[in-house]
């Protein structure tokens, strides 16, 4: 971790947790998930090669800024109590580009940064679904990056499992059948089948706290 690097996500991450509406917890885990993904893939020679020139550790830091954008959502928004409105909705989904547009702002100072270049894949494509129903860009299937597919997996499981002010937070068990449901629709097929096989090492890496 360059000095650069821990200086952007310490600055960062601590204004995202004071002001945006994101909990370190969430931040933290998403990070852990994904280095358990990371091992998982070489370990069952799944997307292997796809993988292997990945800086793991860069990867897995830069999994706190996925939620960047989030600090420009109004707090009504981010801490509404029910459901969004459409209008609402469209806000909190530009959340995205908003991320986007800071990283590329930083990315000015350190053009070549690995982190900014992870945390700029995470923060565009972890909303982007298998079907191409998501969004920002609608990609669809292996148009989204590999990095996208696996943070959109571990970003669901942690929201599901975590306590919101709209919801109460599920069980591990209901998270896993959640995500299994939406295998080939929300999810890359083979990174659902990975997750699964996993499930007691996500469930371990979400511990002790839900919050």
């Amino acid at each position: 971790m360059t000095e650069f690097q821990e200086e952007i996500l310490q600055n960062i991450t601590g204004y995202m947790e004071k002001s945006g509406g994101i909990t370190g917890g969430h931040m933290e885990r998403t990070g852990r998930y994904i280095g358990i993904f990371m091992d998982m893939l070489n370990g069952e020679n799944i997307y292997h090669k796809a993988s292997l020139s990945w800086d793991k550790d860069s990867l897995v830091r830069s999994a706190l800024l996925h939620d960047l954008g989030k600090i420009s959502v109004k707090d009504s928004i981010l801490y509404k109590p029910g459901k969004l409105t459409r209008a609402e909705y469209k806000e909190m989904k530009t959340h995205t580009l908003s991320g986007l547009k800071i990283i590329d702002e930083l990315s000015g100072y350190s053009p070549s940064d690995v982190l900014l270049k992870y945390a700029k894949i995470l923060i565009g494509t972890h909303h982007e679904w298998w079907d191409g129903s998501g969004y920002p860009c609608g990609l669809r299937g292996r148009q989204i990056p590999l990095q996208g597919r696996i943070m959109a997996i571990v970003d669901v499981y942690d929201a599901l499992i975590s306590k919101r002010p709209y919801k109460k937070p599920f069980s591990h068990d209901e998270a896993v059948i959640l995500i299994l449901q939406g295998r080939g629709s929300h999810f890359d097929p083979l990174l659902a089948d990975l997750f699964l096989a996993g499930s007691k090492r996500f469930k371990e890496a979400g511990r002790p706290d839900y919050a």
